[in-house]
């Protein structure tokens, strides 16, 4: 008969937010290296041993304290990431869940994922099928899943044909495949030449370059051509506004992220008058909050959902890089700048 492991008190070892007012710090140096112990688990928790933990933009922001969630110094970083679950207080699921591999999203306002062991509400846990590597287990919430709820609420929208900016990413690159299977057309905008092709390969109606002189013509045109509705916005500030006047009236932007470089604290800007006299409608979507107020059925449905999109091949995680804890800083840094070449994974160092 087995033992129930206590791991309360036991030490932790992950990366910590060091936060700092200097913006001309690189990610690598805003993060650091710690120990401490594991606390014990609170109703609805559960402890996950880590296995593989990608990075995404939104971690990179939160790095500068700038997300939509407090930032705490000193607290693990990382939203999300794969391992076994390996103690539970969460009742007949949670006890459920134990031994089983999950991809988990961390809980907002506690410590993230980067570290040997996390703690999160069990709501927060898909069980995975064996099929998935631990790679693409770890990328399975933030990303496939967003881009799922996005294509989704497009649909319920009553939408023909989308915009996707920002959509070399992983989230744009899974909106086109899942789009395409829904017989939704799609106009992709990237900043880059050399994603256009990868972007069309994909399925993408009409890929535009953003740096094109006669840009905010040729989405003006492909806009009404195609009657495109909805704007899944992963950039906000200035783009928002711009690519919404390319659209007809009645036009709805999903606003589920922000790459834009300023910071701003506002961070979003939009058109009073086309909010006014263009029926123009601007709604946001975050995934923890969707996730976190699910029933564990409907968890468990959007899992078995998208994993059987990642068996088909319609989603799967571009990887630039896997590394440890000894390599993990300067990979970091190197995603910052090329986020488009793939994720960065970092495997735990249990040894």
């Amino acid at each position: 008969m087995s033992t129930q492991v206590n791991y309360t008190g036991k030490t932790n070892k992950g990366f910590a937010l060091s936060l700092s007012n200097d913006a001309s710090l690189p990610s690598s140096k805003r993060i650091s290296l710690i120990e401490k112990p594991i606390p014990a688990l609170a109703k609805g928790q559960v402890l996950v041993k880590m296995l593989a933990a990608p990075v995404n933009p939104s971690d990179l922001v939160h790095l500068l304290g700038k997300y939509g969630i407090s930032a705490n110094d000193g607290a693990y970083v990382g939203f999300e990431g794969t391992g076994i679950v390996v103690d539970a207080n969460a009742g007949l699921y949670g006890k459920w869940l134990i031994g089983k591999r999950v991809a988990l999203s961390a809980q907002p306002g506690n410590d993230g994922v980067w570290a040997n062991y996390a703690i999160t509400k069990a709501n927060y846990c898909l069980p995975v099928r064996k099929s998935l590597t631990n790679e693409q287990a770890a990328t399975l919430i933030v990303n496939p899943c967003t881009a799922v709820c996005l294509v989704e609420r497009a649909k319920a929208l009553g939408a023909k044909a989308i915009v996707i900016n920002a959509a070399a990413s992983q989230v744009g690159k899974g909106v086109i495949r899942y789009a395409k299977r829904h017989q939704i057309n799609t106009i992709a905008t990237v900043r880059s030449e050399q994603n256009v092709e990868v972007l069309q390969q994909l399925g993408a109606d009409k890929v535009l370059l953003t740096t094109a002189d006669d840009y905010h013509d040729q989405l003006k045109t492909a806009c009404q051509h195609y009657h495109a509705t909805v704007l899944l916005d992963a950039v906000a500030a200035d783009d928002t506004p711009q690519v919404l006047k390319a659209m007809p009236n009645s036009s709805t932007a999903i606003v589920y992220g922000r790459l834009t470089e300023t910071y701003d604290p506002i961070g979003g800007l939009f058109s009073v008058a086309d909010v006014i006299f263009r029926d123009i409608k601007i709604e946001g979507f975050w995934l923890a909050k969707y996730i976190g107020s699910a029933s564990p059925l409907q968890v468990i449905l959007l899992s078995r959902k998208v994993q059987k999109l990642f068996e088909q091949g319609i989603f799967h995680t571009d990887i630039a890089k896997v590394t440890d804890f000894d390599g993990f800083a300067q990979a970091l840094d190197h995603y910052a700048k090329c986020k488009s070449d793939g994720k960065v994974i970092l495997i735990p160092d249990h040894s």
